[in-house]
């Protein structure tokens, strides 16, 4: 990609990450559109399909998006190591396109699941890929958790446009936003460099130090010269002498691994299950009569959420991770367990015709953008900052997989719990409380703090010492060379 030379290595990174972040964009707004064109679809006189669905057949389409991008979560992170954190940005790229081309020519409703298959598949891969590649193209452990934060915001940036668009747009024109979108990753991401680490773990110096450059904004020949430059060169190629020569760091040990895998998959699966999905999607069962028409009750909750990615995106990286994971956590389940009694025992409060027609919008409102300030996005930020980079890409690929799959079963299951449980609703409401109550005061004892830290500091915290009890970790730990104490 042509930048201009003033253009220096913090704002390429920018860029790039920016470009990147267009799938998770567009995942928000494959997500958004559905529970509009499910209505759509089950219609006799305006469905765009051949024949129209029935409910059954609409039900589908949230959940094969959902299990597809199990799908592609689990085989992103090995994909990863072996072609390229770029390449699988880009496959996924390609399929979100045929997803659109899917929804734009389709005409029964097996070519809908197709889009939903191919954009899910897409998404699982984007959501575990992208932190990685961010991780690997910044220059600082601060810059990478900045851009990381970037990621919430974009897809809840999405969903917003999603329900916009299903509403208020005609449904060919939706299909050529999405499509639109897509083609201008996919003929702007090319140009992106691939990532050093990429290179280093295929012995490949040349194109190393071509990637590096790129990245650190170092054009003209007499840059390369930059002490911070020559610094970082010469520890990736100490690194890669030292993989030469088999020198490698203390084998890690077994209850070391275990508490990592638990880490992963708790900050991962406990903002799966927060239920921002779930409630987004059902957000009419959910509200019932309240709040406003259907359509402003879904652009309300998703214009909360964004609120709290944009404030997490500009405070989040100055708040220590832990109090912010904390703060957000209990926060979001202390308007879910008000929004369950008040379902539960708000008919007999006599609170008043507004409190009863705009408290529950409110309390989902708020606990949408708590988890969006905090919980989601340090799913992503903790684990790259905690995790080595042995580790990462295939812990966090697992435990994205695991929480997408309790995601499709929790959405699948949504109309017979509601159907056969009375109290069905306040079920999961419950749930959703639980998982964020659960996440926020294990976090306290289990969680190193990591931010403004050394990776080795946290890995002596975690666990992970030699035989002299000094912390230990390869060179490159999480993406960036890491100075061993």
């Amino acid at each position: 990609m042509c930048l201009p030379k003033r253009v220096g290595g913090p704002a390429i990174q920018s860029i790039a990450t920016a470009i990147g972040n267009i799938l998770c964009f567009n995942f928000g707004l494959m997500f958004g559109i559905t529970p509009a064109h499910m209505t759509l679809y089950e219609s006799e006189s305006k469905t765009p399909l051949n024949v129209a669905t029935d409910p059954a057949g609409t039900a589908w389409l949230t959940g094969y998006l959902f299990l597809s991008a199990a799908i592609g979560a689990l085989c992103s992170g090995v994909l990863a190591l072996r072609i390229g954190p770029k390449s699988v940005l880009l496959c996924a790229g390609l399929l979100q396109i045929t997803g659109w081309f899917c929804i734009h020519f389709g005409y029964d409703i097996i070519h809908i699941y197709a889009s939903r298959l191919f954009a899910g598949v897409a998404a699982g891969a984007s959501f575990v890929v992208l932190p990685i590649f961010i991780n690997e193209i910044a220059e600082t452990r601060e810059k990478a958790a900045r851009l990381t934060f970037t990621i919430e915001l974009w897809r809840t940036l999405g969903i917003l446009a999603g329900f916009v668009l299903g509403f208020y747009v005609p449904y060919d024109l939706v299909n050529i936003v999405g499509c639109a979108a897509s083609f201008v990753f996919t003929m702007t991401f090319p140009f992106v460099q691939e990532s050093p680490h990429y290179y280093l773990r295929k012995n490949n110096i040349p194109c190393l130090e071509k990637s590096l450059r790129w990245y650190r904004g170092i054009r003209d020949i007499d840059d390369r010269e930059k002490p911070e430059y020559l610094s970082e060169l010469a520890e990736f190629k100490a690194e890669l002498h030292s993989k030469d020569k088999n020198v490698g760091s203390t084998p890690m040990s077994q209850s070391y691994i275990v508490r990592l895998t638990f880490v992963s998959f708790l900050l991962t699966v406990c903002a799966k299950l927060s239920g921002v999905f779930v409630e987004l999607n059902y957000a009419s069962d959910f509200l019932g009569r309240t709040g406003y028409s259907t359509e402003t009750n879904y652009v309300v909750l998703a214009s909360a959420q964004c609120f709290g990615a944009l404030f997490a995106r500009i405070l989040g990286p100055h708040l220590p991770r832990k109090l912010l994971l904390c703060l957000s956590s209990l926060l979001s389940a202390g308007a879910v367990v008000m929004l369950a009694f008040f379902k539960t025992y708000g008919s007999s409060w006599l609170l008043g015709s507004w409190t009863d027609r705009y408290l529950p919008i409110i309390l989902l409102a708020c606990q949408l953008a708590f988890v969006s300030f905090g919980l989601y996005p340090l799913a992503a930020v903790v684990s790259s900052e905690v995790l080595p980079t042995k580790l990462h890409d295939l812990l966090y690929s697992l435990a994205s997989a695991f929480s997408w799959l309790l995601l499709f079963g929790m959405i699948e299951a949504f109309n017979a719990v509601k159907a056969t449980i009375a109290p069905g609703l306040v079920l999961y409401l419950w749930v959703f409380a639980g998982a964020s109550i659960f996440v926020g005061l294990i976090s306290l004892p289990l969680l190193p703090e990591t931010r403004n830290r050394r990776p080795s500091a946290v890995q002596r915290e975690l666990g992970y010492v030699d035989d002299g009890g000094v912390a230990k970790g390869s060179a490159v730990t999480n993406g960036h060379i890491a100075t061993h104490i």
